[in-house]
């Protein structure tokens, strides 16, 4: 990439006729996002700045994220123009990471205010994840149809990380709504009866997303299907417990949304005197399918 843009550099100055004479100075990449806490599907803006008056006339620039964490949103990228010639491209690795690339060259220099470079949006696949800005190339401007690779000062003074970290819980469930437990056909059963739970899924499920069922005692035993969109509960000892379905990210750590309900376990000394008597003449225990 440095060989290619140094061609077009050199293209650029041969039409640079007047010479300006320029203070030295080290320009500055400035990377920054709209938002650090992300949810699944949230837009990330990325924009992209160089100081002003830094004399830049050639970069070469990546963002390097995990293909995991983030893509690019189909023609989200705005070149701003700043320089004469821009390209930029999003690249996938060998290893599952991603490089989005970005190149400008200018036969003059950029001077003035702080300018705008481009600006890029990110899809969020996880609620966790970082970007990371690389200056890979940098020029600035003799003003004598000349210029000199600073890269080293200007990746030094230019490269950052932002990580990006999600809430463990939704601060406003209402509004992912993916998934209930649909409502049970009885909320009590007799000892070693039984019961399947479902998952209603209402809308489609972010990439990787887990459903995980659980409950907070040992009042039932319990089995989860392999989908895990239904749980199977026998009742095993007296009392009521909290059955709760939740929805975690492809991560298994950030939770997406969650339901419970109350389940009884009516496992007394009567009842199991009735399971016993119902065993000793072939009545066993029941699992209603709901």
């Amino acid at each position: 990439m440095k060989k290619v843009l140094s061609v077009i550099l050199a293209a650029l100055m041969i039409m640079t006729m007047i010479p300006v004479a320029f203070a030295a100075s080290t320009p500055v990449i400035t990377t920054t996002v709209d938002k650090t806490t992300i949810s699944v599907g949230d837009i990330v803006t990325v924009t992209v700045s160089v100081s002003a008056n830094s004399n830049l006339c050639a970069l070469d620039y990546e963002l390097r994220y995990k293909s995991s964490d983030f893509e690019v949103v189909s023609g989200s990228q705005s070149l701003k123009g700043v320089f004469g010639y821009e390209a930029a491209k999003d690249n996938t690795t060998s290893t599952g990471n991603n490089v989005f690339k970005y190149s400008g060259a200018t036969s003059s220099t950029i001077s003035g205010a702080k300018a705008t470079l481009f600006t890029l949006k990110l899809k969020a696949k996880s609620t966790s994840g970082k970007i990371t800005a690389a200056v890979t190339g940098a020029y600035t401007s003799l003003g004598n149809s000349d210029y000199t690779d600073v890269t080293s000062s200007v990746a030094a003074a230019s490269t950052k990380t932002i990580n990006f970290s999600g809430t463990t819980t939704p601060s406003t469930p209402s509004t992912y709504d993916y998934i209930e437990i649909a409502t049970p056909s009885t909320t009590s059963i007799r000892y070693k009866d039984g019961i399947v739970l479902h998952a209603n899924i209402n809308k489609t499920l972010p990439n990787n997303a887990k459903l995980v069922w659980s409950t907070d005692n040992s009042n039932f035993k319990t089995s989860t299907s392999e989908d895990c969109e239904s749980f199977t509960i026998i009742s095993n000892s007296n009392g009521t417990t909290k059955v709760t379905l939740t929805l975690y990210d492809s991560t298994g750590k950030t939770v997406l949304d969650t339901d419970t309900i109350e389940m009884t376990s009516k496992a007394g000394f009567f009842d199991k005197i009735i399971v016993f008597f119902s065993n000793l003449f072939g009545n066993g225990p029941v699992v209603k399918p709901n």
